[in-house]
């Protein structure tokens, strides 16, 4: 059971993100953790950290939260190993430079029988690690990469079509940055009780949103926070991280958001 985070800001912001408590807030109380990974996109680039560890022993975890680096769009992922061993290979957020754009992508849940998709077989040889993330992050990039238009509501088109596909095999929460909007889909997730995990059920990702109004203001959570938010400002979370604001995504909800607006919004 993995934990998303993303942001999603009109102007650069200066995020502090302590992945081991923000993994706790998750509910990850009783389960060790198998790697963690940010991502601070800046113009075309982007700062990305990642490691195979937990975020609570590691010294490089230590240094991303004493040295936030401002960004507009930011992608974070603490993991849970249930595709592929613990290895950096296999850490999200996974990237690659499409059209001299860094692009990121981080998965939360499983895509049983992603292998025997059609479009797998020319992805494979390009899977760095073994992991059902890392494959469904490079076949929707060729699907992307087949586009006639380059248009952001056509290029939601197809990764919503993508998800609803990635859905009938297992559980889909996608956060993708394409190196100028940020995209997110929601599907289920696992919870974790005293009983143990639960079969996968709604929300599987859930929304807060600041706007002008709340210029200047601070946003403190367990384990993130934000100093002097300018909004629009959007922020997804697996669970909410804090008693206020946040709404459930229904599943199936796919988005795509630039610089804090919402381009577009699609229902499942």
């Amino acid at each position: 059971m993995c934990e998303l985070f993303a942001m999603s800001a009109s102007v650069p912001h200066r995020v502090r993100y302590e992945l081991d408590l923000f993994a706790a807030e998750g509910g990850e109380r009783h389960r060790n953790r198998d790697g963690w990974g940010i991502l601070l996109a800046q113009d075309r680039d982007a700062y990305l950290f990642r490691e195979p560890d937990p975020a609570a022993s590691s010294e490089l975890s230590r240094m991303v939260v004493r040295n936030e680096r401002p960004c507009r769009h930011l992608i974070a992922h603490v993991r849970r190993a249930s595709s592929g061993n613990a290895a950096l290979a296999n850490t999200h957020p996974f990237d690659r430079v499409v059209g001299g754009r860094r692009n990121a992508f981080a998965h939360n849940g499983d895509l049983p029988g992603i292998e025997d998709h059609p479009d797998a077989a020319t992805c494979m040889p390009s899977r760095i690690g073994d992991t059902d993330s890392e494959l469904a992050f490079l076949m929707l990039l060729d699907r992307l990469g087949a586009m006639e238009s380059t248009g952001a509501e056509a290029r939601l088109d197809v990764f919503a079509r993508f998800a609803a596909e990635m859905r009938e095999l297992g559980s889909a929460n996608f956060l993708f940055f394409d190196g100028e909007h940020l995209f997110v889909h929601a599907d289920r997730r696992r919870f974790e009780t005293e009983d143990g995990l639960t079969e996968p059920r709604e929300p599987g990702l859930n929304i807060r949103s600041f706007d002008d109004g709340d210029r200047g203001n601070h946003w403190q959570a367990r384990g993130a926070s934000i100093k002097d938010i300018s909004g629009p400002l959007h922020l997804f979370a697996s669970v909410p991280l804090d008693a206020d604001g946040w709404a459930p995504l229904p599943r199936g909800t796919a988005m795509i958001l630039k610089d804090g607006q919402i381009v577009s919004r699609r229902a499942g």
